[in-house]
């Protein structure tokens, strides 16, 4: 069954509920939620992940370490609880994650949510969710920000990328 998600305005006034192909289709007219969980460890290196070859958006590409829709009647919090250990099988609570902002994405018609988690897991100790990500690493600030301005990133618009990186740079 289709994933069903919930809807609202520009200024966050819930609409209703609508399929995620709905959502994702060209013109929806409203937006959806997602969350994008930026992790760091207390080396201040930044995971990143290498999505699937099977992702219909950017395959192969590296990316946010997480990240995911919010399900119809499921909190953003929750939604990155579940994400989190659905795609790296990491097992946190929702005191772990640091809301961070909320991003209006016009193109993707969302209000993205975003988060950042601190943990120390080790790579070993992950499961990888294979349809969803292929590979993960941990990289320290400089080569983070080389690779994160670099074509081999999903892209993002350059504000969000600055802003990113003067947020993961407090945390070094």
């Amino acid at each position: 069954m289709e994933e069903l998600l919930d809807t609202f305005d520009i200024n966050g006034n819930f609409l209703g509920i609508k399929t995620k192909s709905f959502c994702h289709s060209k013109t929806p007219g409203v937006y959806h939620k997602p969350v994008w969980i930026w992790i760091i460890n207390n080396k201040g290196e930044i995971l990143v992940q290498k999505r699937a070859l099977t992702k219909k958006i950017s395959p192969g590409k590296w990316d946010t370490p997480s990240a995911g829709h919010v399900v119809s009647g499921e909190a953003p919090i929750q939604g990155c609880v579940r994400e989190t250990e659905e795609e790296l099988g990491i097992k946190c609570s929702p005191k772990d994650f640091i809301f961070l902002k909320e991003i209006v994405n016009q193109r993707g018609w969302e209000l993205a949510q975003v988060y950042l988690l601190k943990t120390n897991i080790k790579i070993k100790d992950m499961t990888l969710q294979k349809d969803e990500v292929e590979q993960v690493k941990w990289l320290n600030y400089a080569n983070f920000v080389k690779l994160f301005y670099s074509d081999e990133f999903c892209e993002h618009e350059k504000s969000y990328k600055d802003w990113v990186c003067d947020i993961l740079k407090n945390y070094q």
